[in-house]
C-alpha cells in the first residue's frame, strides 16, 4: 500500500489532503501536533521521522499563512514556509513524490492571470512561500502547487475564508468586502483530490491550481451568501486601500491555469461552479 505523509495534516487544507489520501493509501501526518511532536524545520528531526514512515508520497500543506503576522514577524515566517520546505527536501526519499503547497501570494501587483513564470512577491509571506518553493525544487521528483482555497472547515478553531464570510452574514456581523481584490480559489474538496490526481500523474515543476475565471472577493462574498440563502445587508463595499495597517498584499491574484489543465487533460472549473460545492 502507498505511504502517504501530510505534513500539516491538521491544517485547513491538511485536514482534506488526510482524507484524500485516505482513499488512496497509508496516511500519516507529521506536525507540531502529532506525537511524536516533530518541528519540520529541525532538518534532524525530519530526517528520523521520515527515515521510520520511509514514505513514498509527501506533501508539504503545513506553514505561517498569517499574511499580516508574517510581515511582523519574518523569522517565523522564514522557519515555517522556507526552512521546513528545505528540510522535507532533504529528508524525502529520492524514489518518493513530494508535493509543497505554496499560494498565491507569490505573484506581483500587476494584472492577472498570473502565469507561473511570473512570481515576485510583494508581501513576507510570499518571499517566504517561493523560498520553500525554490527548497522544494532541489528533490528530483518534486511538485509545486500555487493555489487559494475556500470551503467548510474540519479544522477545530481555524475558519476558512468562506466559513468567516458566512458566519458574519447569519449573525449579522458588518464586514466590508473588498470589490478592488480578485482571486480564484478552489473548494478544499477539489483541491485535495486534485493534488493527488497530479501525483498519480506523476507530474513535475510548478503549477498554479485554482478555478478559472476568479472574481472579487465583494462578488465571492456575495455568490456565497446567494448560495447559502443568507443575507449580505450587514456587509458594505470597500477597496482594499480603506484598511491600514495591513501587509502589502497585490490585487489581481487571479491564475492562469492552462498548464496544470494540460497535465489533468481538462478544464478547471470556474469559480461559480466551486461555490455551487458548498
Amino acid at each position: 500500500m502507498t505511504r502517504i505523509l501530510v505534513a500539516g495534516g491538521s491544517g485547513l487544507l491538511g485536514a482534506y489532503l488526510v482524507a484524500a489520501g485516505s482513499r488512496r493509501g497509508d496516511v500519516l501526518s507529521l506536525s507540531r501536533r502529532t506525537r511524536p511532536s516533530v518541528d519540520l524545520a529541525d532538518a534532524d528531526a525530519v530526517r528520523k521521522a521520515l527515515g521510520n514512515i520511509r514514505p513514498d508520497v509527501v506533501i508539504h500543506s503545513a506553514g505561517f499563512t498569517d499574511v499580516d503576522g508574517c510581515q511582523r514577524d519574518p523569522g517565523t515566517a522564514d522557519r515555517a514556509n522556507h526552512q521546513s520546505a528545505r528540510s522535507l527536501a532533504a529528508a524525502t526519499p529520492p524514489s518518493a513524490s513530494l508535493v509543497y503547497i505554496s499560494t498565491d501570494q507569490v505573484y506581483p501587483d500587476t494584472s492577472g492571470p498570473h502565469r507561473e513564470e511570473d512570481a515576485a512577491p510583494v508581501n513576507v509571506y510570499g518571499r517566504s512561500k517561493h523560498a520553500g518553493e525554490l527548497a522544494t525544487a532541489a528533490h528530483r521528483n518534486s511538485l509545486v502547487l500555487r493555489t487559494n482555497l475556500f470551503g467548510p472547515s474540519r479544522t477545530p478553531g481555524r475558519e476558512s475564508l468562506s466559513d468567516e464570510f458566512a458566519s458574519a452574514f447569519a449573525a449579522g456581523r458588518p464586514m466590508r468586502l473588498f470589490t478592488d481584490v480578485h482571486f480564484s480559489p478552489l473548494h478544499l474538496s477539489t483541491l485535495a483530490d486534485m493534488v493527488f490526481e497530479l501525483v498519480e500523474k506523476g507530474v513535475r515543476g510548478t503549477l498554479n491550481l485554482g478555478s478559472r475565471e476568479g472574481m472579487s472577493k465583494r462578488d465571492f462574498a456575495h455568490a456565497l451568501a446567494a448560495q447559502a440563502g443568507l443575507s449580505t445587508a450587514s456587509a458594505t463595499d470597500a477597496t482594499s486601500d480603506a484598511v491600514a495597517g495591513r501587509a502589502p498584499r497585490a490585487k489581481d491574484l487571479r491564475l492562469n491555469v492552462e498548464r496544470v489543465e494540460g497535465a489533468l487533460g481538462r478544464r478547471m472549473p470556474s469559480l461559480r461552479e466551486e461555490i455551487q460545492r458548498l
